[in-house]
């Protein structure tokens, strides 16, 4: 797929090679994502070197207002980790505030990945596919195929991924396969060749879904659930916009029940004590207490959660620091927000992470662009510049994420950070498309607009 794209670069009689190597980093990035830190990072390398060397499209980009905010965002890291870097009370803590600020700061990348997208369907489809395959092969090669047996449905799995990340995945990846399924099963031209892509996205939904029950992540189940609403509804409600029959979605919400129904059956042991390990949990909140010592990790959330609204409050507008959550918990001397012998590594929930190291006015500037990219992306959608089956995936992802970080953080690990490059960077690529239409010609593709 990726060399089809490629292929007439290298053809083309004056050959332009920040264009081959910002695509080529691009199809780089998107497979190996999820499957190698090492070369998906010589990707964003690649894609952005190439971008930076476009200096002649800079001007134009400054007028977009999201760049303005993402400028604005970035000063603010800066001096905001400058300043509690020269003020920290520990050098560890100190490495650690710039080594964050950095990770925040890296998250922009999806605006040179945004420009090499070039908001073309094709080539947003092509690189969502590579990062789907990339996935599953992480998840086949860390399966222990010598001792695999009925025990491996009874166990949590997690890849190479902590077990709620690997959550949050999955549930992405079986959302996306079925928000896009009409371009799997409609790919062949003829009735005869759809069969085996009808296959393949069955065996894709399965792995998907399996490792979404096998992840016992409460917080991703919860997200998926909510987010798996939002497509349905989303669906339904543009049926008539894209010709899409009530029995071709009831069809497929009865297709999704039976492979989850299937997979929760093979899984029901786990599930079961799973969901009712913070039955003690429950009963803290209900009899109103809440100082009680945490029952559970769910119990630990809690506690912790009350933490951080409690460091929040000493700091409301600057906060502590990138990355301070861990030294402020560790030197907290609270046994309550212990996980037996270790202390918490953060706080468990990303608004109330972003709040407490980088303060209200972090929180305020993150918020806004996310508004701006999510509006942006909602005037595509409308304006049909962006085919449906694309923006209800952005839609139902968008509904996943803003749930699952009420119970996660993870925002400035590699696989966020890559996850938020391929999603964030492909729905704005559509929005940046437009916002340069005046340009004579396509930035990626070398085409007239």
């Amino acid at each position: 797929m990726a060399s089809t794209d490629i292929s007439g670069v290298f053809t083309s009689r004056n050959r332009d090679w920040a264009q081959v190597i910002g695509l080529a980093g691009a199809y780089l990035f998107s497979f190996f994502a999820f499957l190698g830190t090492a070369p998906a990072t010589i990707g964003t390398v690649l894609f952005t070197l190439a971008f930076v060397s476009r200096l002649s499209h800079w001007r134009s980009l400054e007028a977009d207002r999201l760049m303005q905010l993402c400028l604005a965002y970035t000063g603010y890291l800066l001096v905001h980790s400058l300043i509690f870097w020269l003020t920290a009370p520990s050098p560890t803590l100190a490495q650690e505030i710039a080594r964050s600020g950095r990770d925040w700061i890296a998250l922009l990348q999806f605006i040179p990945f945004a420009y090499w997208v070039a908001g073309r369907e094709d080539r947003a489809q092509r690189l969502l596919f590579l990062a789907l395959v990339g996935f599953a092969l992480d998840i086949l090669r860390n399966i222990d195929w010598a001792t695999f047996n009925a025990a491996f449905f009874s166990t949590r799995f997690g890849a190479n991924l902590p077990a709620n990340a690997f959550g949050m995945f999955t549930g992405l990846g079986t959302l996306g396969l079925v928000a896009m399924r009409d371009r799997f099963w409609q790919c062949p031209p003829t009735r005869e060749r759809q069969w085996p892509w009808v296959g393949l996205w069955v065996l894709f939904a399965v792995v998907m879904a399996e490792g979404l029950v096998l992840s016992l992540s409460r917080g991703s189940w919860l997200a998926f659930a909510a987010a798996l609403v939002v497509l349905l509804v989303a669906e339904w409600r543009g049926r008539d916009k894209n010709q899409r029959s009530r029995v071709d979605i009831v069809g497929t919400t009865a297709l999704v029940a039976l492979i989850l129904a299937l997979l929760v059956g093979l899984n029901a042991g786990s599930i079961k004590g799973r969901v009712a390990a913070d039955s003690g949990t429950i009963d803290q909140i209900t009899q109103g207490r809440i100082t009680a010592p945490p029952s559970g990790s769910g119990g630990l959330r809690l506690h912790v959660w009350r933490f951080g609204l409690a460091k929040w409050a000493e700091r409301p507008w600057f906060g502590w620091g990138a990355g301070s959550s861990y030294y402020l918990i560790e030197h907290s001397g609270r046994p309550d927000i212990r996980d037996g012998a270790f202390w918490l590594d953060h706080l468990h929930n990303t608004y109330l992470e972003i709040l407490v190291q980088l303060g209200a006015i972090g929180f305020g500037l993150i918020s806004l662009m996310l508004l701006v990219l999510v509006r942006g992306v909602a005037q595509e959608c409308r304006s049909g510049r962006m085919s449906g089956d694309l923006c209800r995936l952005f839609a139902a992802s968008l509904a996943f994420v803003l749930v699952w970080n009420l119970f996660e953080y993870r925002v400035v690990k590699h696989d966020w950070t890559f996850f938020w490059i391929l999603f964030a960077g492909t729905a704005y690529s559509f929005r940046l498309r437009t916002s340069r239409e005046g340009e004579a010609t396509d930035p990626a593709s070398g085409r007239a607009s």
